[in-house]
């Protein structure tokens, strides 16, 4: 890796704890999940056939990729992203649209607290709220120089030629 993309992700990160460092427990989890949202979108398109038809798997409306669920789904079964980051990452999903949804969240909210307690995020070493904002802070970095490494998994666009080719072997 390159010392400039290194500095400006090390940068990103630390522009996501400043913003998020005088937030309220709903507007932290807004910040932390969609933060990791951008990480997954950028790693799937790091493999992904770079071409006018990709912004359409992730804009609009009827988009596959245009959620936060269908970015987790797709680099999971893509082998992007181990199982236990896919499970932290739908923990983090299923407390932020409990905020985003309930005038009322907090980290008291039956529905949160049913996420919270799960292996996923609940380690027993902490309060809830902590729990969570510790799973949710340490899968960033672990995601943010993904879109790097397995960029070299990414593939050329399949040609009618290669398609032949695989027939006079």
């Amino acid at each position: 890796m390159n010392s400039d993309y290194v500095e400006t992700r090390n940068e990103e990160l630390m522009k996501v704890i400043q913003s998020s460092a005088d937030e309220s427990d709903r507007g932290l989890t807004l910040i932390l999940a969609a933060h990791i949202e951008d990480c997954l979108r950028r790693i799937l398109e790091s493999v992904l056939l770079n071409t006018k038809e990709l912004k359409e798997l992730f804009d609009g409306p009827y988009a596959p990729f245009g959620s936060l669920s269908g970015k987790t789904q797709a680099a999971f079964l893509l082998g992007l992203i181990t199982r236990d980051e896919k499970e932290r990452i739908d923990a983090v999903r299923r407390v932020r649209n409990v905020f985003a949804h309930h005038w009322n969240a907090s980290f008291d909210h039956p529905e949160v607290v049913k996420v919270c307690n799960k292996p996923a995020v609940n380690s027993g070493r902490m309060e809830i709220r902590d729990e969570f904002l510790h799973v949710a802070l340490n899968t960033i970095p672990a995601l943010l120089y993904r879109d790097r490494q397995v960029s070299a998994w990414s593939r050329p666009e399949l040609t009618q030629e290669m398609v032949n080719g695989w027939h006079r072997r």
